[in-house]
């Protein structure tokens, strides 16, 4: 992570874990190098804001690591207490910007001790609560003033964003399901679910909503009450080298799931929420794609589908459109297996698309007719087949919310809904220029849907996995939120 980024500030954040403090398994992040040649924009939109040429951000590795029992951790220029497992309260010093004195509560269960600091200002003093959770480290966080850094999934320091709650599911888990890797794989996906699916087995179902053009099924992970009145819909990955946002939502899910019966959000039960309204979860819409953007054109099990993207990069070429060689051509894919952008799918003003190819390419082909996928098909499919209280579609990057679209018929409620996570995340609010995209069929269609479309991330596709500290730092609460916004609404 990059110290300078999280340490900056009025106030030094801070976190202590005990001997049960963990790691992520994986090892450092390869860094991307900034594409050239290319001609496709960011996330949803199509007309601006070129992502292929943006700068790739290099991240050093974290200067402060948590030791186990009774060592000292220093977080940027404040110094916290010694930490004791058990009960014992932590007190960190004064910190070099202003006086402000983070208090830990004392700790009640569990063995990590997980602390939260840091505030808006100066001359402030922050309390954390008292853990009372599982002992998977759970804090809940006094309200008032923003959260510091916390151990986060695997004990990885994570800073939280969010502001005047409490939020009791975002502490560590012990034995995480989910694991931040560099190529977060459709394979490995479908056996975290599987695993999800025997350990919270009575919290999670699992459907299969379609099939890719490569034979991959298309999940869709429910959690909370299948009868409820209100249903969330949150889908990731249609974008094939935004591979980030599938782990993302995999890791928003385990943690729902981890804290379903003790976990709370702004002072109310995990439980209590999600006995009113099930969340439905997409995470991998367009798993072929991602497979071509992670490990090559070898890994797709069609020939036919082979020889498309091999024709996709000599057209291409032809065209100007790339000047890479393959192999940097194929990590930049974005489209689904034959070279449709599924994100331009959608019946929405698709017939104006008029941006893009003529022909498949690896971005930005909007294909031969609206819906002609089998991947936009079933989302579609599955957007019509109940009354939804809200969608939200996570793409990268570029930390904006897009909330609106030309003749969005669910404006106020999708204006509100962007407030809600902009606040929660930092990103800024934006309108939508795009056309063809899923959230701008579900805010015209019958039966509306207040919807967004969230960007993640500030560096180019596909992102290092050293990106995902700020990526989770600004959505971890988003998946709850939601939930519980849905409820009220």
């Amino acid at each position: 992570m990059n110290c300078k980024r999280y340490f900056t500030g009025a106030l030094a954040a801070f976190m202590v874990a005990s001997s049960a403090f963990m790691t992520y398994a994986d090892g450092p992040a390869s860094m991307g190098t900034d594409p050239a040649g290319l001609t496709s924009a960011p996330g949803e939109m199509t007309g601006t804001g070129n992502q292929d040429t943006a700068s790739a951000v290099t991240e050093a590795p974290a200067a402060s690591e948590a030791q186990s029992g009774s060592s000292t951790v220093t977080a940027g220029s404040q110094t916290a207490g010694n930490s004791t497992a058990g009960s014992g309260s932590v007190t960190a010093g004064n910190q070099a910007a202003g006086s402000a004195t983070v208090t830990a509560g004392s700790q009640t269960a569990g063995s990590t001790a997980v602390i939260a600091g840091g505030g808006a200002s100066v001359n402030q003093t922050v309390t954390a609560g008292t853990q009372t959770g599982p002992s998977s480290g759970v804090i809940t966080v006094g309200s008032g003033a923003a959260v510091g850094i916390a151990a986060g999934p695997g004990g990885v320091m994570i800073p939280s964003a969010v502001e005047n709650g409490n939020l009791s599911f975002a502490g560590q888990l012990q034995n995480p399901v989910v694991k931040v890797v560099e190529k977060y794989s459709y394979d490995q996906m479908s056996r975290d679910i599987n695993t999800l699916k025997e350990r919270y087995g009575n919290h999670l179902q699992v459907n299969t909503i379609g099939t890719s053009l490569d034979g991959r099924a298309l999940y869709e992970m429910v959690i909370g009450n299948l009868n409820a009145s209100k249903h969330v819909l949150i889908h990731a990955g249609i974008h094939a080298r935004e591979y980030m946002t599938p782990l993302l939502v995999m890791k928003q899910a385990e943690h729902l799931l981890a804290f379903y019966d003790s976990g709370t959000y702004q002072g109310r039960s995990l439980s209590g929420i999600l006995d009113g309204v099930a969340v439905h979860i997409v995470p991998m819409v367009n798993p072929d794609g991602i497979t071509i953007s992670q490990f090559g054109v070898s890994a797709l099990r069609s020939s036919d589908l082979r020889q498309i993207v091999n024709q996709c990069y000599a057209q291409d070429k032809a065209d100007g459109r790339t000047s890479q060689e393959f192999g940097r051509y194929l990590n930049l894919w974005k489209a689904n297996g034959r070279g449709v952008d599924l994100n331009q799918n959608f019946p929405a003003l698709w017939e104006s698309i008029t941006t893009g190819p003529s022909h498949a390419s690896y971005a930005n082909y909007k294909g031969t007719s609206a819906l002609s996928e089998p991947e936009s098909q079933a989302l579609a499919n599955l957007a019509n087949s109940r009354n939804w209280a809200l969608t939200i579609s996570y793409h990268s990057m570029g930390n904006l919310v897009y909330w609106d679209f030309a003749g969005n018929k669910v404006s106020a409620g999708s204006k509100a809904l962007a407030d809600l996570v902009t606040g929660l995340s930092g990103y800024q609010i934006n309108a939508s220029s795009g056309k063809g995209g899923f959230k701008d069929y579900v805010q015209i269609k019958d039966n509306p849907i207040p919807s967004l479309t969230i960007e993640v991330g500030s560096v180019a596709c596909p992102m290092p996995v050293s990106e995902f500290g700020n990526v989770w730092n600004s959505n971890q609460a988003v998946m709850a939120a939601v939930a519980a916004y849905a409820a009220d609404h």
